[in-house]
């Protein structure tokens, strides 16, 4: 289980003492906690030469956490039109100082990010790989993967974990009680299911605040000037008081309780690892994978391995496609048809093969656009499929992630039909007990029908609606459909994250 704190208010000063008591109260009962912090805070910290609060909060965890978290625009508010590759870079651009200054202010590269409020953009998980940060760590309902970690985008998320999320109130023996009775059932649930992990969260500001920073200064929208930020109303010192006593008793509960280990997000990777990267992959399971997408185009549990969709597609067009391990340079032929300059530098005069075992996997995001139109029925000779499949590893070479559309034979395919129709081949020439096959044309294969596939990945991304942009902080009637069908489309990369047994 982990504690994990979203440190955040840089406007009430009183809010830095907290934040460092919370971190006294777990290095004095001896375990770690993760405290995720907003540039900014960490920036006032030092200018306010809160040097104490540095140096408690360093022998912790420490995680990222947003650049302003609630000033206009935040991360939803920028993002909300803008494609792919632009969110990207402009996700680095406004939120990369404050990754920036962390690793300075603290000396470490952040464990995690989390979002600010309700501000998830599918933009963030490709700046989070580019900032070499590995663990998205928060909650929301934008994408979750039945209440329990799950890789997405190349990202181990601890997102949206439902009944997993527990915490006591922080305003006496009745809170503290009932606290720790939910944390025992929730405790004993987990148990109950072989493990796993819980998520317990708070804010330092919490203890001595009445209400939140923000909501005080920038509620719906509001965006005023630095000059005329407002402290929020502060509790007694006797309720800040009597709040840590409560918290540090819950905390030695929690952690005193049989088969209970206390770990920071630093540490997760270790207990979810992505085995799928680990060693190659054997032609049986290549063989589940043709049959499971030929049914759903998802994510595909094998032993204590998972593979998602996009990583289906690449290894079964790689099972059919072997690249020249030797290329010539690539190089410009001018007057050469596209499909001539492919085969000349990339593929010498054997670009078809059929390889259906050991072969390792590559991280593909999924397609950053939708096609239009594209073909709902037709014939293909095999021949020329294994040409598209030629061209599509090409293009995700390139690209690192799955294109919108695969041209077969000139006509425009559906990355989904694609896939399902790829899993059908795949199984077909697996019947013939063949280990391998090079040539132009496959023995026994001559033609394919296009095959139909049922994209179920994007059910564990959340539809545009207005309550999913519910945070005090946004604009009333903010929507966000386009954004939001960029994280569909990512769910290409979803998957569980599947836990190591000790």
């Amino acid at each position: 289980m982990s504690f994990w704190f979203d440190t955040e208010d840089y406007i009430l000063p009183a809010a830095d003492d907290a934040a460092k008591r919370l971190a006294e109260i777990f290095t004095e009962q001896g375990v770690r906690a993760t405290f995720k912090i907003v540039g900014e805070k960490a920036r006032v910290l030092r200018d306010r030469k809160r040097d104490d609060v540095i140096h408690a909060l360093s022998k912790h965890d420490i995680g990222y956490h947003a650049e302003y978290h609630s000033v206009h625009p935040t991360p939803a508010e920028y993002e909300q039109q803008l494609g792919w590759d632009e969110g990207v870079k402009a996700f680095m651009r406004r939120e990369g100082r404050g990754v920036e200054d962390l690793m300075k202010i603290f000396g470490v590269v952040p464990s995690c990010y989390g979002q600010a409020g309700g501000s998830w953009v599918p933009q963030s998980y490709a700046a989070l790989r580019n900032w070499e940060i590995p663990i998205y760590l928060d909650e929301t309902s934008h994408v979750g993967l039945d209440g329990k970690p799950f890789w997405y985008c190349g990202v181990l998320n601890v997102l949206n974990l439902d009944w997993r999320v527990t915490r006591t109130g922080l305003g006496g023996e009745g809170d503290f009680q009932e606290g720790c009775q939910q944390f025992d059932e929730v405790h004993k649930r987990v148990l109950d299911e072989g493990g796993g992990l819980i998520s317990i969260y708070y804010h330092p500001c919490e203890w001595v605040h009445k209400q939140f920073w923000d909501g005080v200064n920038f509620s719906r929208g509001a965006n005023p000037p630095r000059e005329e930020w407002k402290l929020p109303p502060q509790k007694s010192p006797e309720e800040t008081e009597r709040a840590f006593e409560y918290f540090a008793r819950y905390l030695e509960h929690v952690r005193t309780r049989p088969n209970v280990q206390l770990i920071t997000a630093r540490e997760m990777g270790a207990l979810y690892p992505d085995r799928a990267y680990q060693r190659p992959f054997t032609r049986d399971e290549l063989l589940l994978m043709a049959k499971h997408i030929q049914k759903e185009v998802t994510f595909l549990r094998l032993g204590d391995r998972a593979v998602s969709a996009a990583e289906i597609l690449y290894l079964l067009a790689k099972a059919v496609v072997r690249f020249d391990k030797n290329p010539p340079p690539k190089v410009q032929f001018l007057g050469a048809r596209p499909d001539e300059r492919r085969l000349q530098y990339a593929f010498g005069s054997s670009p078809l093969a059929f390889r259906i075992d050991d072969i390792d996997l590559k991280f593909l995001y999924g397609p950053s656009s939708t096609w239009s139109e594209t073909i709902q029925e037709s014939t293909f000779s095999w021949k020329r499929w294994g040409e598209a499949c030629c061209d599509f590893l090409e293009e995700v070479e390139d690209l690192g992630r799955i294109p919108p559309v695969i041209w077969v034979a000139g006509k425009a395919v559906a990355p989904e039909d694609f896939a399902a129709t790829l899993g059908w081949g795949v199984e077909r020439l697996s019947e013939q007990n063949l280990t391998s096959w090079t040539g132009t044309e496959f023995p026994g294969l001559k033609e394919v029908s296009l095959k139909k596939g049922n994209f179920t990945a994007g059910k564990y991304v959340a539809e545009d609606r207005p309550g999913l942009w519910g945070w005090v902080i946004f604009p009333p009637g903010l929507r966000c459909p386009k954004m939001m069908e960029l994280g569909r489309l990512q769910a290409w990369t979803i998957k569980p994250a599947i836990l190591t047994r000790p």
